[in-house]
């Protein structure tokens, strides 16, 4: 069924390059512009298209990003326009809103990624409605914006269908606060999530065969990654025989944030919800299965084959997989595009399963999240905003895939397959997103990498001194809001 789902997904985004080509040749009138779908979709492939008319609010929709790239979502007025395919497919998504709905969207100065929301509390405080949508820190500040009552209820919005495809309802319910989405996630948020790269030529020198069918095969495990990266050892390349980031590894990457993606890949969580919507830690709930997890780890941390570089690190004594002397590197779908121009061939694969028993991949959002502002003066306008901006997005999802990949769609079907996968897959946790709900919350996230960094530490007595006080941070978040 998702396999099917995900053909879909790639033939509509190669039927989009096909239609967008013949709006560039005029195909697409002003005449018809305000009736048709996006460029690259139709209701059949939307399966739903939103009943907004066209009207004219005359007003502005200001939005505080925190760590998003804006020229992804919002075209900076004050920079020059780049004419490209992501500028070009993000310009022309805002008009399409501007002209249908007579708003202009501007990214406006929210403050630091720690200040950000206090600045939305006391605008919702005084009643200002200075903002329309917040887009937050993929964890700073969320506690201070959900507990401070500073969120609408995104359901409640009269436009938005949350069963629509272009919103990710599934990972919305997952973050529920009192049976309220206060925090969404729709296609507008571009996703960005871990993956693993590897090197193409690598891989042909070491006779390996490329991983793309053992992906699709549900053959692509922790055990599978690991066992192939083992096959490159730590090689002393530049000849100073000293084993360092200069050298030749089967596995590189961070050895920090990259790790936490390993317990959603293994089918865990860090923090889960009870039959009463109780959230609890949730380590324990199969610490075999958990300890298993951290030995493998720890284990491709410390083997000759892998190059880990720790939580704080010198920027020149990492290993860039532009390099070529990596077969594997832990990496960001976001970071995919800096790899355009170099000499590398590179190929893109979701974190693994566990085990070819796990039903499917999972793969944890490192996006912040979308919040409205519980003060609106004007909710239609803000509704209609928040429904037509995912559902524009399928043009810009093409372009993005192409900027990330370096290459055409139809030039890459397996790699664009692979991040059809990662997206499709996309999950969140409750621990991460309220990292900040204590400071033992934090440690509980980070446990993986700080277990690897610190080998005396170990889980038993890891979880007895941070899960107390974790648990009565999210009771203040949950729990209270109950209240």
């Amino acid at each position: 069924m998702k396999h099917n789902r995900l053909m879909r997904l790639i033939s509509a985004l190669l039927a989009g390059l096909m239609l967008l080509s013949l709006a560039a040749c005029g195909e697409n009138t002003e005449e018809n512009a305000d009736t048709l779908p996006p460029e690259n979709q139709s209701e059949e492939d939307t399966g739903y298209k939103p009943d907004i008319p066209k009207t004219n609010y005359a007003s502005d929709f200001n939005v505080i990003m925190i760590g998003w790239d804006q020229s992804m979502y919002i075209p900076d007025p004050e920079a020059e326009r780049e004419t490209n395919g992501i500028s070009d497919a993000v310009y022309e998504r805002y008009m399409r809103i501007k002209d249908q709905l007579g708003v202009d969207m501007k990214v406006v100065d929210g403050g630091s990624w720690i200040e950000y929301d206090s600045t939305v509390q006391r605008s919702v405080q005084t009643g200002d409605d200075n903002y329309q949508l917040v887009m937050t820190h993929v964890y700073q500040g969320i506690v201070g914006l959900v507990t401070k009552n500073c969120l609408a209820d995104i359901s409640d919005l009269p436009s938005v269908n949350l069963d629509a495809e272009y919103w990710n309802k599934a990972l919305m319910d997952q973050i529920k606060v009192d049976d309220k989405y206060l925090l969404g996630y729709n296609d507008f948020c571009l996703s960005s999530t871990h993956c693993i790269v590897f090197n193409k030529d690598m891989m042909a020198k070491y006779s390996l065969d490329q991983p793309y069918d053992l992906v699709r095969n549900k053959q692509w495990t922790i055990d599978k990654l690991f066992e192939m990266a083992a096959v490159v050892p730590g090689t002393d390349t530049n000849g100073d025989s000293v084993l360092n980031w200069q050298d030749t590894y089967g596995m590189s990457g961070w050895g920090w944030t990259f790790l936490i993606s390993f317990v959603t890949s293994s089918g865990l969580k860090i923090v889960d919800r009870d039959e009463d919507d109780h959230y609890y830690i949730a380590y324990e709930d199969n610490e075999e299965k958990v300890l298993s997890l951290i030995d493998k780890v720890r284990a491709m941390y410390d083997a000759d084959y892998s190059f880990m570089w720790k939580s704080t690190f010198n920027a020149e004594e990492t290993i860039p997989f532009s390099s070529g002397r990596t077969l594997f590197q832990l990496y960001a779908t976001t970071s995919l595009k800096s790899l355009k121009g170099e000499d590398v061939r590179f190929g893109v694969l979701p974190y693994p399963l566990w085990d070819t028993q796990q039903d499917d991949y999972m793969s944890l959002n490192w996006n912040g999240v979308m919040g409205v502002p519980s003060v609106l003066k004007n909710p239609e306008m803000v509704s209609d905003v928040m429904e037509l901006l995912p559902y524009y997005t399928a043009p810009v999802k093409i372009a993005y895939y192409e900027d990330l990949l370096g290459a055409k769609v139809a030039d890459a079907p397996d790699d664009v397959d692979m991040l059809n996968i990662i997206w499709a897959s996309q999950v969140t946790d409750v621990g991460l997103v309220f990292c900040n709900a204590s400071g033992s919350m934090d440690s509980l996230v980070y446990m993986i990498p700080q277990l690897c960094e610190s080998p005396k530490k170990q889980f038993a007595s890891f979880i007895k001194s941070n899960k107390r006080n974790a648990q009565k941070g999210l009771d203040e978040v949950f729990e209270g809001k109950k209240k």
